[in-house]
């Protein structure tokens, strides 16, 4: 898990790029505070920089940029390859040499062995940028659901790269200027969309794809892994009973962990009282070495202690736990951080920097969270609600301007007497999936994103996503809103700012449930001849997690935000809702640690 950043300088034009390189290295030190190296190409075009955090060989023989035995191929890795000693195998049968026992070199010999088509047999998360010396030509790729980060820049012929904004944002040829649209989008989801960022300048490599550079500069997008076409066409897995389900999803998410526990360094479970990870943890092989793993939660003032239920889980299992009990002093202190190391403007990532901090203090350098879960089983309460609304329309008027005008009205008594303005949104969103998605995930209402940025933004942005979300040939609602879940907010915002969040405190944070290749398997278990929800989760496990887990009712990870708005705003609440309130306190916020 690393920091990747370089410059590919295809113009005339005389450029410092080891400086700038230089700069986004500090930038990026808490991605790698191990170890940090340049790399020039013979031609001087191309310079490539690395911070590296040491999780799969430690030694000096996997430091990046990496260069190949043949001195032909050379990259700089962000990520981890879980299945990297299977490929390697098969590669040293092929008679392939490595001088390392790292991942790293594993992807460099499978490109040369394969081609591009290598990333098909990749399990893991993965941002990395290759130069093939011999065809001259760059390329920059990235997982399939986008869990480590890749943006990028162009400025006349010169190509910038990193794993952060704000380190591409340090370089004086990278405009600052702000995007509309983005703003909006922020607005509406409480997070900026891939592979849009917040600036009109820098994009993101899309999840699931590869940008090629030729010899020419000029540009070819590759597309090898599609989370909404894997859906629309997976198949059909049919059991005799549900047993057979539950023990076929059990060994699935069993073989993901055991992947997801490849390390040569200590490993730490997040671990709440929920079911995801609790399921996650009791699904450690037996065999593992227990002293190479342990758990920890968090507890925080005036909420549900999550500890009693994780611990006796832990104990179940033979992991040792750890807690900590956080007072408001210490979250404010560490709130105040969180803002500063913010890549993007967003109302979320607040836990997963809290909780990776605490396994930082506490000696671990890798966090597993229970991420997804919700989103492959069916978990949040978008799975029941976005069916009633869609059951709801029939009663509701059809026609547009009938409809416009009982929002309309609706609305503005809902924002007069200060009560929650979506009720006022079932008139309006309740056509289709998504629009009842977009009422149930939406921060503001395109009616009160008016208020807040000019009116054409909002117009140009619905008007998007009302065309890109036409005619998704889904097979049933669950598998339509999974889609939606997946795309919107798990891709766009949790695991994004899970990267960030994690790394701002030099912690690698895995995602087990986040994995291409289980996802791929259990889609045929989703669709099958049983109902599947949560509680078959718990019962493919049902022998290791403590019987509460099956009693209790769904709860998150959750942090006092309210209590930690209130304080540090002095109780300034604009909105009715404090999810609005916090929303744009960490806009505001953002902005003002941008200007720093």
């Amino acid at each position: 898990m690393c920091g990747i950043s370089g410059v590919y300088n295809f113009s005339n034009e005389s450029i410092n790029s080891e400086k700038i390189l230089g700069k986004i290295l500090k930038i990026q030190n808490n991605r790698g505070p191990d170890d940090k190296n340049i790399w020039i190409s013979e031609c001087k075009k191309l310079h490539l920089g690395h911070n590296r955090l040491s999780i799969i060989d430690l030694s000096n023989n996997a430091s990046q940029p990496f260069v190949s035995v043949d001195q032909n191929y050379i990259i700089t890795f962000n990520g981890e390859i879980y299945n990297f000693q299977d490929i390697k195998i098969d590669l040293i049968k092929k008679n392939i040499k490595f001088k390392s026992k790292s991942d790293t070199e594993v992807i460099l010999e499978s490109y040369k062995y394969w081609g591009i088509e290598f990333l098909n047999k990749l399990r893991g998360m993965f941002s990395f940028v290759i130069w093939d010396k011999r065809e001259e030509k760059l390329i920059l790729a990235r997982d399939p659901f986008g869990i480590k980060p890749l943006y990028y820049s162009i400025n006349k012929k010169v190509l910038y790269f990193a794993s952060q904004v704000k380190a591409l944002l340090s370089i004086d040829e990278v405009s600052s200027i702000k995007l509309g649209h983005s703003i909006c989008e922020y607005y509406l989801w409480g997070n900026v969309e891939e592979p849009n960022t917040l600036y009109r300048d820098i994009f993101s490599i899309e999840r699931g794809s590869v940008k090629i550079f030729d010899k020419n500069f000029n540009q070819k997008n590759y597309k090898y892994a599609d989370i909404k076409e894997t859906i629309i066409n997976s198949k059909t897995e049919n059991f005799q009973n549900i047993n057979d389900l539950n023990s076929k999803l059990g060994w699935l998410i069993e073989k993901s962990v055991k992947y997801h526990l490849v390390a040569d360094v200590p490993i730490t479970f997040s671990l709440s009282s929920g079911v995801d990870s609790n399921v996650l943890l009791s699904a450690v092989d037996k065999n593992y070495d227990r002293d190479k793993i342990n758990s920890l939660t968090l507890d925080f003032p005036n909420k549900i202690n999550e500890s009693e239920l994780a611990k006796k889980n832990s104990i179940n299992n033979n992991i040792n736990h750890l807690s900590e009990n956080i007072n408001i002093d210490e979250i404010i202190e560490l709130v105040l951080k969180y803002y500063n190391s913010m890549d993007m403007p967003t109302n979320d990532g607040l836990n997963n920097y809290l909780v990776s901090y605490y396994a930082k203090k506490n000696g671990s350098k890798i966090l597993v969270s229970g991420i997804g879960g919700d989103e492959f089983f069916f978990g949040y309460p978008s799975f029941t609600r976005i069916p009633i609304i869609k059951k709801l329309s029939k009663f509701f008027p059809s026609k547009e301007n009938i409809k416009n005008s009982l929002y309309s009205f609706v609305y503005k008594s809902l924002k007069k007497f200060k009560y929650n303005t979506k009720f006022a949104g079932l008139f309006k969103y309740n056509s289709n999936i998504f629009d009842a998605y977009m009422l149930q995930r939406c921060v503001f209402m395109p009616d009160e994103i008016n208020d807040l940025i000019n009116k054409k933004s909002i117009d140009e942005k619905m008007n998007e996503l009302q065309n890109k979300e036409k005619n998704n040939n889904f097979e049933n609602d669950q598998m339509e809103i999974m889609y939606y879940e997946i795309k919107y907010y798990l891709c766009s915002k949790l695991l994004r700012d899970a990267d960030w969040a994690s790394m701002s405190n030099s912690i690698e944070l895995r995602t087990p449930f986040v994995d291409w290749f289980l996802f791929k398997d259990i889609l045929p278990i989703l669709k099958s001849n049983f109902v599947v929800n949560k509680k078959n989760l718990l019962n493919s496990f049902k022998s290791n997690v403590p019987r509460e887990l099956f009693l209790r009712k769904k709860s998150s990870f959750e942090i006092p935000h309210q209590m930690i708005f209130d304080k540090l705003s002095n109780n300034q609440r604009k909105y009715y809702n404090p999810f609005k309130n916090w929303s744009l306190f960490n806009y505001e916020n953002f902005l003002l640690n941008e200007e720093k």
